[in-house]
Order: structure tokens, then C-alpha cells, then sequence
């Protein structure tokens, strides 16, 4: 018998809430090794992946108010991970960019995190592995897409409601 949406909904809650416990609180403790804060390898990992991005650009990524952010990035500088840089278009706008032993850093921590996911991936049949993956990237769309309606129009068109525009 098919479980109820409800009940699906209900699971679901439950199996993202301990995976994600479990990964940040496994996170936290492999990237302090190296004297950095959750926040501030996921933003070297976002200059890593997607090169200079303005502060609001990496606030919006990163899912932070631009003063956390601006707090992070200042952590980043001051350890010569990062650097501001003027945008060369508009030379208001203020880049972030990784630098040299910011890409050292976050190359090491990346290849450390991916032997914990080797061995994750080892636990989970290899027939199923990719449609795990595959799963988990349907997933993530549709919390980001809820996302989306959540700041400015639903998938469906209408504005939210109380938002001006």
C-alpha cells in the first residue's frame, strides 16, 4: 500500500533532519582540523567552484545575511585565504576572490571530505549508488526551488502573498 503524502512528508523529515545532523556535526569536526569554520569552507568551496562572486552573490549561495558574510569574508582576508578585489565592470562592486593558499586549503579539505565520502559510498550497494545520488539531486532542486517561491514568486506563478511586487 502507498504511503499517505502525509506520512511521506513525515519521513522525510525525519531521515533529512538526521542526515543532516550527522553531516554538519561530522563536517564541523573534519574542517576545524584545519582551522576553519563551517562557514567559511563552504565559501572558499563556493569561490573554488564558481570563482569571484560579489558579497550579496555569496551571501545568496550560501544561504546568510550579507553581515555574516561580510564577517566571514573578513576571517578569510585577514588569514590571506581570500581576497577583495574591485569588479572590473563596476568598479563600486567589490569581489571575492580565493586565493592561492585559500585553493591549497580548501584542495586538502576537499580531498579529506571526499575519502569520508568514499567510505559512505562503500556502505550502500554499488547497483544503488547512483540512483542514491540521483535521488538526493532531485531532492535538492526541490528544496531550492521552494526556496525560490519562499523569497519571491511560487512555482506556480502567484506572488506571495504580503511580498510587494
Amino acid at each position: 500500500m502507498a504511503s499517505s503524502l502525509r506520512a511521506q512528508s513525515e519521513r522525510l523529515y525525519h531521515v533529512f533532519c538526521d542526515l543532516v545532523r550527522g553531516y554538519q556535526f561530522r563536517d564541523r569536526g573534519e574542517i576545524c582540523c584545519f582551522g576553519l569554520s563551517v562557514s567559511q569552507c563552504y565559501t572558499l568551496d563556493a569561490l573554488i567552484q564558481h570563482g569571484p562572486m560579489s558579497m550579496g552573490e555569496l551571501a545568496g549561495r550560501l544561504y546568510l545575511e550579507i553581515s555574516t558574510m561580510t564577517r566571514v569574508v573578513d576571517q578569510l582576508v585577514a588569514e590571506e585565504l581570500a581576497a577583495r578585489v574591485a569588479d572590473a565592470a563596476d568598479r563600486r562592486v567589490c569581489r571575492v576572490q580565493i586565493s592561492a593558499k585559500g585553493t591549497a586549503l580548501i584542495t586538502q579539505i576537499r580531498d579529506e571530505l571526499l575519502k569520508e565520502y568514499e567510505a559512505v559510498l562503500r556502505n550502500v550497494p554499488s547497483e544503488s549508488r547512483e540512483a542514491v545520488i540521483d535521488a538526493m539531486s532531485s531532492l535538492l532542486t526541490a528544496f531550492q526551488e521552494r526556496q525560490v517561491c519562499r523569497s519571491n514568486i511560487c512555482g506556480d506563478g502567484r506572488k506571495r502573498a504580503g511580498k510587494a511586487g
